[in-house]
């Protein structure tokens, strides 16, 4: 069984308003990254449609079945077009060489502008261990991976922490997704979702972290929390 299953409580099983059952339409930033492009072939492949959202179009480009938005995510306009039609938005925008340090920042402003302009409530964003949550009771490997990932990358890590309060600040249906240690490992489906604690996973594959993403986006699980996603 899908170990994020027994993580839902009632309070996180409500379907968003606004998506219908069956096939969506969903748009996903940061789509040619190490995660995001794995979140759109698994969207396509469940028959879902997708508007990816990228800076540049790769080599090889994009999987045909997906609509491309060309553009910046700290461009208002780009991501507004980005956004129109869809019934829930993915972000797998992380930080890459030469990006602004409030890449993130920028980009989430533009994403709730965009989501209350078209009526769209449904976000789920990705996020590393460093985003806190309440609940939260971390044992000696995440504590001291904390405090390395603060005193190393302060300036990433602020934009990530300033995210996080930005989505939670919204009246957006919200999921944070926090994934440990990425892997290069099969798509299992079998993960642990929930809060940080000494019994959590330091590792969990990418394409398994992708399915929890596109799980909860299109399931409406976990909503207004920060489920840490790991093996």
């Amino acid at each position: 069984m899908n170990a994020a299953s027994v993580q839902v409580s009632p309070s996180h099983a409500n379907q968003p308003s606004n998506v219908p059952s069956g096939a969506l339409k969903l748009t996903v930033l940061g789509a040619t990254g190490s995660v995001g492009k794995l979140i759109v072939s698994q969207a396509l492949g469940a028959g879902h449609s997708v508007t990816a959202l990228v800076q540049t179009m790769p080599l090889g480009g994009i999987d045909p079945r997906a609509a491309v938005v060309c553009g910046d995510a700290t461009d208002p306009e780009v991501v507004d077009r980005a956004v129109a039609g869809s019934n829930a938005v993915v972000s797998a925008l992380g930080h890459v060489k030469g990006s602004r340090n409030d890449v993130l920042t920028t980009a989430t402003r533009n994403v709730i502008a965009a989501m209350h302009a078209h009526g769209v409530s449904r976000l789920v964003v990705l996020a590393p261990p460093s985003v806190t949550d309440p609940s939260d009771r971390p044992g000696p490997a995440y504590r001291l991976a904390n405090v390395v990932m603060w005193l190393a990358k302060r300036s990433l890590a602020r934009d990530h922490q300033m995210q996080a309060r930005l989505i939670e600040a919204s009246d957006l249906e919200w999921t944070i997704v926090r994934g440990a240690k990425f892997t290069d490992g099969p798509h299992t489906g079998l993960y642990r979702a929930g809060p940080i604690t000494k019994n959590a996973g330091t590792r969990v594959s990418r394409a398994d972290l992708a399915d929890f993403m596109l799980t909860t986006a299109t399931n409406g699980t976990f909503i207004h929390s920060a489920p840490l996603v790991s093996e």
